[in-house]
């Protein structure tokens, strides 16, 4: 009954503020968005902890065979995103060449003059990507030197942690959602989206949603009982992602969704920390989409498939400096947009808006490209492990 009562949850903590927001008096809505961000700030402070304990307990469990996961996690991940980029790049060639897609206008709309009613920050004492190196390298080390006391505080320490974490943090989610949603809809973004961007905004949810419940059906089986009990256990992942476009945010709950999807649980706290800020099906999607629209938006060819493939490499490789935060995705692509496919001052400014103005959209797609990668993820080391 939990299971199914929660995702129901997410679901109104996200569409209540999108349909009745505009009811509640600013105060309010600053309380809300407030309560929002503050739970926001204490889950960004706490992720380091979070990514280290999941890596130390796992990689501690598993070995000596760390390194062969560490193997097949980058291949796979680098291969995932290569191949959405070029996906992204013959659609946006066949909508264009179709004139489904036409110019797109320059994004204006006025922010809300809602603001917290109080903040606070917490400076992080150490990195996601630290956190994520450290907790690797040292589960390692506490396997090959077993027994050791050191090692076993250290294991308890996170276990508790980790425990106490999750009972936290699960029903606090729908007060986060429910009050960067209600700042989403007071700044006018959700009907901007369905009202002036509605085509850009369709065919990216399509093609990139079908996508990942596509990839989610095959990974299935066909067995659509299978395939509908995936998509219920990334549900609250998705829609976190949604309201905080954030996957970082998201993290927790993602993990939760594939220990509940994966055959092997010890592999969801080895991938998901693995893949958050780096295996990113929403931006490869979405980035080359746009960027050829905004090509032709300006009078320009579109590049050869040439061009296209040395941009596409250094498109993939800058994936692995994202940071999993709003706006995160485009600003590192800018210089490559900019050097290999000679994006100018305004072609920038133009995708940099529209990518804000859709992160919701590509967060929680993130979300649930990184839910189906840890199925194949799993999938893979089960089939590794009875060779």
């Amino acid at each position: 009954m939990k299971k199914f009562v929660m995702p129901i949850v997410f679901l109104f903590a996200l569409l209540l503020p999108t349909l009745f927001g505009s009811f509640l008096s600013d105060a309010i809505a600053s309380f809300f968005y407030a309560i929002g961000l503050a739970i926001k700030e204490c889950m960004i402070f706490a992720l380091p902890f979070v990514i280290f304990s999941l890596l130390y307990s796992s990689f501690g469990r598993i070995g000596v065979s760390s390194l062969k996961v560490l193997l097949i996690i980058a291949p796979l991940i680098c291969c995932s995103n290569f191949i959405n980029t070029f996906i992204s790049y013959l659609l946006s060639n066949c909508c264009l060449k179709a004139g489904m897609v036409s110019a797109i206008p320059v994004v204006h709309h006025e922010a809300s003059d809602i603001i917290p009613l109080f903040s606070f920050k917490l400076t992080q004492i150490i990195s996601n990507d630290c956190a994520l190196l450290i907790g690797i390298i040292a589960g390692i080390v506490s396997s090959l030197i077993k027994p050791n006391q050191l090692c076993e505080i250290v294991s308890i320490i996170t276990e508790k942690f980790m425990k106490y974490f999750f009972k936290i943090l699960i029903p606090l989610m729908p007060l986060f959602i429910f009050g960067t949603a209600l700042k989403l809809e007071r700044d006018g973004m959700i009907s901007l989206i369905l009202s002036e961007y509605f085509v850009v905004a369709e065919v990216f949810v399509l093609s990139a949603y079908g996508y990942v419940l596509l990839q989610l059906l095959v990974l299935s089986g066909f067995n659509f009982d299978k395939w509908r009990s995936y998509l219920k256990n990334l549900f609250p992942a998705v829609v976190t992602g949604f309201g905080s476009m954030s996957s970082a945010a998201a993290l927790p709950l993602s993990i939760k969704a594939a220990k509940e999807n994966l055959k092997n649980e010890d592999n969801a706290a080895i991938i998901i920390p693995a893949s958050v800020n780096i295996h990113l099906v929403g931006d490869c999607f979405f980035i080359p989409f746009v960027a050829m629209t905004v090509i032709t938006s300006f009078g320009r060819e579109l590049p050869d498939f040439a061009t296209y493939f040395v941009f596409a490499i250094h498109f993939v490789a800058a994936k692995f400096a994202v940071a999993a935060v709003p706006g995160g995705g485009i600003l590192v692509m800018l210089p490559i947009l900019q050097n290999y496919l000679r994006f100018d001052a305004d072609m920038l400014g133009l995708i940099t808006a529209l990518y804000i103005l859709f992160d919701s959209f590509i967060t929680a797609c993130n979300v649930a490209g990184n839910g189906s990668m840890a199925i194949i993820f799993d999938k893979i080391t089960r089939l590794c492990s009875r060779k």
